[in-house]
């Protein structure tokens, strides 16, 4: 093709000036004046796609200047088409599927930006001519397959970008050509996937071959099309019939399942099955996705589940096993969906259970979180969680997940010889604040789903707290040295993740069907009792483990009740006034006046779910908080405000309204004799309450000094 001296001098013009934008030693004025140059020409020039194609397709120019070709030759078919000639939309479009077809002479291997370029000019050719207009455009596509590797590539870049434009993005402007390329893309789905599923078993097919002949860059040509045409396909099965995803026996799945196994195709093969198994629609549309629970297609996935969490960490792997999960979670909750009770339980559930619990004791918590989610939909299950394949994997699944709870602390300094877990949130999560978040939801919904597993299976939830709890204690108790603490400790870090669980389960007991036995849950209280630490962070999570099991208490018979309640307000009354050597009531560390206000507030949970159980001991307890009262050095004031409620909250069951008032009275009868004096001054009128107030003195920036303000 002979090209006009015109065209020659723009384009050398042309890509002077695009060689000057990507050089960092011009100066940026310089730089700019040649962006705008460039950009009045893409605008205003006749020229457009004549310079395009002749700067696209000398090989001697540099990939940056080639790209700005195919730009403006994609410019002046988005822009232009309806202006310009028919001979010259015939120019375009054939030099076009020439570019195509040369692609490797063209050297355009190693540049995908230059191929995805070129895939858009023809995709915005193919939005405005198609099917009307180029009824041979798939046959030409086929043809150019024929031609190598990158030009099969750059096909399925057309196809991937036309089907972004039409059906998932929808940028398509003009609504009824979009309705004319749907209809087409819908009537010739049949023949576009077997193409591309063809296409993905021979380049894989060579791909192996050559692998055995260490053909390195064969070998990655033939992967880069196989990864391309698995990009293509998730395109295209989040949205088309099921039909053709299910066609020769659901062949398509079959195959990337098998893909799942080859490291250089998973996380492409992920992603397109996860597109799949998270389709929408009626449920008989869904129906044929429980194919995936074949021999087969477990077989692979539970390989692919075991073999990748057993790899060394890096980060392309890793990002491999979200999408596993994913996948794994999505054909998940298609099953919660589909699960009907004439049908049962689906083929090879246990081995999928099995490749779930894989994710779930994974060292990643955010693996563990995404498998989380499909548990606790099990467990809220109607018909799965009464099905005893399922029903045999909790005890696996309660021990996975309970150590999870317990928080690992984000390193300060990265090392590579971190702890596993603390390896993968340094991938995760940037800084101490995002990991502390992450893991405050994450432990939030484990222990929803631990409180769903206790209606489920209360017996083995509580046998999983009551080993944890006695293993725990009895090494507190052994310790020849003080265990002291902090809030980054070890031992607190379990001790608190203990309490949150066993608080969990302990909250479902009462609505259970099958409760342990009252005589098993006495004895974790009594070892609790029994445990007497010194360190104060400890003493308020063993407060909480107690309030936990007081259930027990109330589950008990009368003559156990009135033995065990004494030594549980003893113990809580004993937390009350606890204190290091050294501290009076204003030098009380933090830690010490946490625990004081825990076991306050301990008090009054205790004494508004069970009034009627501490109702005998009432005098008792009113008499201590007095005694305590009387001694200035002890409670502080919220404390004794904190206790006072609890006392309250108990005698509203006297059923008696003199005893009560009276009670009422002594309670109120310090502040009611402050309010009386004050009110003799205050009340008064309205000048002095807004004297009383402040409200006749000029405000003050607030500060210490901002008497009126307090």
């Amino acid at each position: 093709m002979e090209v006009s001296t015109e065209v020659v001098r723009v384009a050398a013009e042309l890509s002077r000036a695009i060689e000057l934008t990507m050089d960092p030693c011009v100066p940026q004025e310089r730089r700019m004046e040649a962006y705008i140059a460039c950009d009045r020409f893409k605008d205003t020039s006749p020229l457009c796609a004549q310079c395009g194609l002749y700067l696209a397709q000398r090989t001697g120019n540099s990939h940056f200047v080639r790209h700005f070709g195919l730009q403006l030759m994609e410019h002046c078919v988005k822009y232009r088409w309806n202006q310009i000639s028919q001979p010259e939309k015939l120019f375009i479009k054939e030099n076009a599927m020439k570019l195509l077809a040369a692609g490797a002479e063209l050297g355009l291997q190693e540049h995908n930006h230059i191929k995805d370029a070129l895939s858009r000019v023809i995709v915005e050719m193919v939005k405005r001519e198609w099917p009307q207009q180029w009824s041979t455009l798939l046959s030409e596509l086929s043809e150019a397959c024929t031609c190598g590797e990158t030009q099969t590539e750059m096909v399925l870049l057309i196809f991937l970008r036309l089907v972004e434009d039409v059906a998932l993005l929808q940028t398509l402007e003009s609504n009824l050509r979009r309705k004319d390329i749907y209809q087409a893309l819908t009537t010739n789905m049949s023949e576009i996937f077997t193409f591309i599923l063809r296409i993905i078993e021979e380049h894989c097919r060579q791909f192996q071959a050559l692998s055995s002949q260490m053909n390195h860059p064969a070998m990655a040509a033939h992967a880069r099309v196989v990864q391309v045409a698995l990009l293509t396909l998730t395109g295209f099965v989040e949205w088309v019939s099921i039909s053709h995803i299910m066609s020769n026996d659901g062949r398509l799945l079959h195959v990337l399942c098998l893909l799942l196994a080859d490291p250089h195709f998973n996380t492409s093969a992920a992603e397109c099955l996860l597109q799949i198994v998270n389709r929408k629609g009626r449920l008989e549309d869904r129906r044929p996705l429980m194919i995936l629970f074949s021999a087969d297609a477990i077989k692979y996935m539970f390989e692919a589940a075991g073999t990748s969490s057993d790899k060394i960490l890096d980060e392309p792997h890793y990002f491999f096993l979200k999408k596993l999960t994913q996948v794994l979670t999505g054909l998940g909750s298609q099953l919660c969906s589909l699960w009907a009770k004439e049908d049962g339980c689906p083929p090879n559930f246990a081995t999928y259970l099995e490749a779930m619990l894989t994710f779930t004791s994974h060292p990643s918590l955010t693996l563990a979180h995404y498998a989380n989610t499909l548990w606790l939909s099990f467990f809220k299950h109607d018909l799965i969680s009464k099905d005893p394949t399922f029903l045999s994997f909790v005890p696996k699944w309660v021990q996975s997940t309970a150590p999870k709870i317990v928080k690992a602390s984000y390193p300060t300094i990265r090392c590579s010889g971190s702890p596993e877990t603390v390896a993968y949130a340094c991938m995760d999560y940037d800084s101490d604040d995002e990991y502390a978040a992450f893991f405050h939801r994450c432990r939030t919904e484990f222990l929803d789903t631990f409180r769903c597993a206790t209606i489920v299976a209360p017996l083995v939830t509580f046998q999983y707290v009551e080993d944890w709890l006695t293993r725990r204690v009895t090494l507190s108790m052994i310790a020849t040295t003080k265990i002291e603490c902090s809030l980054q400790s070890c031992t607190f870090l379990e001790w608190e993740g203990l309490s949150q669980v066993l608080e969990s389960v302990m909250s479902r007991i009462l609505v259970c069907c099958e409760r342990p036995s009252v005589g098993s849950g006495l004895i974790l209280l009594e070892l609790c009792l029994n445990y007497q630490p010194l360190d104060p962070l400890l003493l308020s999570v063993l407060l909480s483990c107690i309030s936990s099991l007081f259930v027990f208490v109330s589950m008990a018979t009368a003559d156990i009740s009135s033995v065990m309640l004494p030594r549980v307000l003893e113990k809580i009354f004993a937390a009350l006034v606890f204190s290091l050597p050294g501290q009076t009531k204003d030098t009380r560390s933090r830690a010490v006046k946490n625990v004081r206000r825990h076991a306050a507030s301990l008090m009054v949970k205790i004494g508004q779910r069970y009034p009627l159980l501490l109702l005998p001991m009432f005098d008792r307890i009113n008499a201590t908080v007095q005694g305590l009262n009387q001694d200035p050095g002890q409670l502080s004031k919220m404390e004794r405000v904190t206790l006072q409620e609890a006392l309250i909250l108990i005698s509203n069951h006297f059923c008696d309204y003199e005893r009560q008032t009276k009670f009422v009275g002594e309670v109120i009868a310090p502040g009611a004799q402050q309010w009386i004096l004050l009110a003799q001054e205050a009340f008064k009128g309205p000048k002095e309450f807004m004297a009383f107030v402040g409200l006749d003195r000029p405000p003050v920036e607030p500060s210490t000094e901002d008497l009126n303000g307090e």
